[in-house]
């Protein structure tokens, strides 16, 4: 239903083993949802002279598997930031049937939360879906403020959240806290910016039925992790601290054709027919 997907590499496996382990930290099943958050203030590509134009190449085709995702898992201690910066989150695309809603939380010598974007719904020209809603456009950000050097960032999707609330499941960056323990982002380092893809459906590829570990059911994910896709920008500075000052050359495809990007941790995403309030 959408274009041909992007392909992606891997890091030098030196850069990579840096980036992959650290200490553990918040997760989903440890994040607590406050209802209580309102949307800051959404700017458009107009205002803040953002171009999501580059980063749409990332957004996986609709229904189509991201193959290999797990070599692109985000561990959430990547994001702890050594420089501060005034951090900023732009909404790039999604392609799912659910209004998603997006969080972060600041821990550190910046401690703080809240909510990204209430409604993850896109309409119009380049958007992956079209499923009702109209709450996004292509490259509108919201901003989260001064976030200082030693503080970790992490980010949380409550799948459908707009019309389940506290039913809602809720996939983080750290998989094992994950209700299904299975990957639900995916991330890459791309023009200094990090770019952030989620999965939001519950269970494994096209499984149905009960979980019998959990008790909750599979929702037939299609694991193309574009139903949320968004850039974070926390600085040049960080992003190079993240991966090394010098951006090594692709190693190794993952799909049709190879980008100019580095993958710093995962990507994919899923489908089915959107709820409309």
């Amino acid at each position: 239903m959408k274009r041909t997907l992007f392909a992606a590499f891997i890091a030098a496996t030196a850069t990579l083993t840096g980036l992959v382990s650290k200490v553990e930290t918040a997760s989903a099943s440890g994040f607590t949802w406050n209802n209580s958050w309102t949307q800051p203030t959404v700017h458009s590509k107009s205002q803040t002279g953002f171009n999501d134009a580059p980063f749409q190449q990332f957004v996986q085709a609709e229904g189509v598997a991201i193959p290999n995702s797990g070599q692109f898992k985000l561990d959430p201690n990547n994001l702890n930031l050594k420089y501060d910066h005034n951090v900023s989150v732009y909404f790039i695309n999604e392609g799912a049937g659910y209004r998603n809603q997006l969080a972060f939380e600041a821990t550190g010598t910046t401690n703080k939360s809240g909510l990204l974007f209430n409604d993850i719904s896109c309409e119009g020209n380049g958007c992956v879906g079209g499923w009702g809603g109209n709450a996004l456009k292509l490259g509108d950000g919201v901003n989260i403020g001064n976030v200082t050097a030693g503080t970790q960032l992490d980010f949380w999707l409550r799948a459908d959240g707009l019309n389940r609330g506290d039913s809602a499941n809720i996939f983080g960056t750290d998989t094992a806290s994950n209700a299904d323990k299975l990957q639900h982002a995916v991330a890459y380092a791309y023009n200094n910016y990090i770019l952030l893809a989620f999965e939001d459906l519950y269970g494994g590829f096209q499984a149905s039925g009960i979980d019998s570990a959990t008790g909750r059911w599979n929702e037939g994910s299609d694991r193309d992790f574009n139903d949320v896709v968004v850039v974070l920008d926390v600085g040049e500075a960080n992003v190079k601290a993240l991966i090394g000052a010098s951006v090594p050359e692709p190693s190794v495809t993952l799909s049709m054709f190879a980008v100019g990007a580095v993958s710093m941790f995962g990507l994919r995403r899923r489908r089915q027919t959107r709820t409309i309030n």
